[in-house]
């Protein structure tokens, strides 16, 4: 059983969504009440106190209470299918730049990522990122008063909590499933990991005459390669046109 298939047996039998922590430890958290686990890369399962434990003995552990769901109701609603998925991240490591940075990422493969979701609503709005560019940005505060003067409601799936200190990516997306869920928080957690190491990152669109090859290799270049995001990959190029091998797709007709 890989680490995706155990998280979401977790989640359905403690009845709870799994939470994606992100870097640097890309572990899953499944908290129901007092009952928190993390599942870290190697699928190692530990408890709230240290203690490692496996998931059959979490299963076969005494059945988790209700949360006001009547008795004898099989019907539990699984936990894929539904709409929107939200991967809630720390500023911790952030400054000013790399938080444009990450709205830069965003507004460059904005068209891919739309296309390999099916999104029908946008991520950010098509001149944010380049009005943003105009703005003297070091610091997070000056993050925030740009943000505040360009109107934080043009970025809808990208939300900053300057108090609680988070960012939150929205994917407004139908009928997600597990694999999709997991590429998307995959993708995220690259996104922003590679936001802090970059000095700068353009918001121009990539070319779209090839959008899975422009696709997949930017998610190379994230650091998504090898056999361990291979699902990944898959789920994210799916839906996109042209080839992910060759960058010209009819030279013939060239």
């Amino acid at each position: 059983m890989d680490r995706k298939e155990m998280v979401k047996k977790l989640s359905e039998f403690l009845g709870v969504k799994h939470k994606y922590l992100g870097a640097p430890s890309f572990a899953y958290e499944v908290a129901a009440g007092e009952k928190i686990y993390t599942i870290d890369r190697q699928g190692t399962i530990t408890t709230a106190g240290g203690k490692i434990t496996t998931l059959e003995e979490i299963l076969q552990a005494e059945q988790p209470e209700e949360t006001g769901t009547p008795e004898g109701n099989e019907d539990k609603p699984e936990l894929i299918g539904f709409d929107g998925c939200e991967v809630k991240l720390p500023l911790e490591g952030h400054t000013g730049v790399t938080l444009q940075n990450i709205v830069n990422m965003l507004a460059s493969k904005q068209h891919l990522i739309m296309k390999a979701f099916k999104l029908t609503e946008e991520l950010l709005d098509k001149t944010f990122a380049e009005d943003l560019s105009s703005k003297e940005i070091s610091t997070i505060e000056d993050f925030k008063t740009a943000l505040m003067e360009l109107g934080p409601e043009r970025c809808q799936g990208l939300t900053f909590d300057f108090e609680q200190e988070t960012l939150t990516f929205k994917l407004a997306a139908e009928n997600l499933d597990a694999d999709k869920i997991a590429a998307f928080q995959d993708l995220i957690a690259f996104i922003n990991q590679t936001a802090q190491k970059l000095k700068r990152s353009s918001f121009k669109p990539t070319q779209d005459d090839n959008p899975k090859y422009a696709f997949r290799t930017w998610l190379i270049r994230l650091g998504m390669n090898g056999k361990e995001y291979k699902t990944t990959r898959k789920v994210l190029l799916v839906n996109l046109e042209g080839s992910g091998a060759f960058r010209k797709v009819d030279m013939k007709d060239e």
